[in-house]
């Protein structure tokens, strides 16, 4: 037996122990929360921080590192109401692990589906996320806040420049990253720009990562709204400055021909929706901020490029997209 198929033997051994530990686990939570024995739980396709399993009825959530950001998490969604977001219904300590369990939204990803909708379904869910985007700015608070760090702050550009030092420390031991490093600092560093964030307003709700991969959809409507993980009490344009940056990013991954799930097709239809609302009040206002936060999104990106196991590939990937 050659030393490959050893590896992947050893692979399978350990993620069927590992299986049935969370299995085991399961068991105990159904029991604990009165969950009906009906339930059966299977291990989602997807899923990245965490282990999620899925039921008919409840979605089971594990955390094993960071248990801090699952419980600023369960904290703020406890404060949200809307037919999208998941509720939870419990939450707690289970053999070392800490879980939430949610009740199940129907519906698939909206990657897992978009090539193949119809041209009438997909505006419907366009629509439907716009509205969403909009019942957003419904939900305010008078603070910042930010359920990743769960840090409250005085404005929103502490926020956003929250860790700049040491992140731009860490990059410059990278010479082939200082072209770029430089090209974003001179707009970090544009105090009229940054003037735009530093006043006090209403904060909203801000979901912080509204990818395809996060949405839910039955095939002709929106679903559902997953992982809040990155959610924010923030600026009101936040989510719209990620999505038209997702954009540029889903237009390189075409471009590239690995854009598997049409991602592009769907960002060039939200994008054009959105410019197309009353999302955007003042639109050279939003392209100036967009500016800077586009520069902390690479800054951030640069940041993991620096930390990732090719750093010389993906700085010049981050740079040539720049240089675009």
């Amino acid at each position: 037996m050659t030393k490959i198929l050893i590896f992947d033997k050893i692979k399978l051994i350990l993620k069927s122990f590992f299986m049935k530990n969370y299995l085991l686990r399961i068991e105990k939570i159904k029991k604990q929360c009165a969950i009906s024995e009906k339930e059966r739980f299977t291990a989602a396709p997807s899923g990245t921080n965490y282990k999620v399993f899925l039921s008919n009825s409840y979605v089971i959530r594990f955390r094993d590192d960071n248990t801090e950001l699952l419980l600023e998490e369960v904290n703020f969604l406890k404060q949200l109401k809307h037919k999208l977001i998941p509720k939870i219904l419990w939450s707690g300590k289970i053999d070392q692990s800490f879980f939430i369990v949610e009740n199940r939204l129907l519906g698939q990803t909206i990657d897992s589906v978009w090539k193949n909708l119809s041209i009438n379904n997909k505006n419907n869910i366009i629509e439907q996320v716009v509205k969403f985007l909009q019942y957003q700015r419904t939900q305010t608070k008078n603070y910042v806040y930010s359920v990743k760090t769960g840090k409250k702050y005085k404005n929103f550009l502490d926020y956003l420049t929250d860790g700049i030092k040491q992140k731009n420390i860490d990059i410059k031991k990278f010479k082939q990253a200082n072209k770029l490093l430089n090209d974003l600092f001179l707009i970090i560093n544009d105090p009229k720009i940054k003037q735009l964030f530093s006043t006090k307003t209403k904060a909203a709700l801000v979901h912080g990562d509204l990818i395809i991969h996060n949405l839910l959809t039955d095939g002709k409507n929106l679903t559902g709204v997953l992982d809040w993980e990155l959610a924010l009490w923030g600026d009101p344009e936040h989510d719209l400055f990620r999505l038209f940056y997702y954009q540029e990013c889903a237009k390189a991954y075409q471009e590239q021909g690995t854009d598997e799930t049409f991602e592009a097709d769907y960002m060039d239809k939200l994008t054009t929706a959105i410019l197309k609302s009353n999302l955007i009040e003042d639109k050279k206002i939003f392209q100036k901020k967009y500016q800077f936060v586009r520069a902390i999104f690479y800054l951030n990106a640069l940041h993991w490029a620096v930390n990732s196991d090719n750093p010389k590939r993906n700085i010049n990937e981050l740079t040539g997209r720049w240089d675009k």
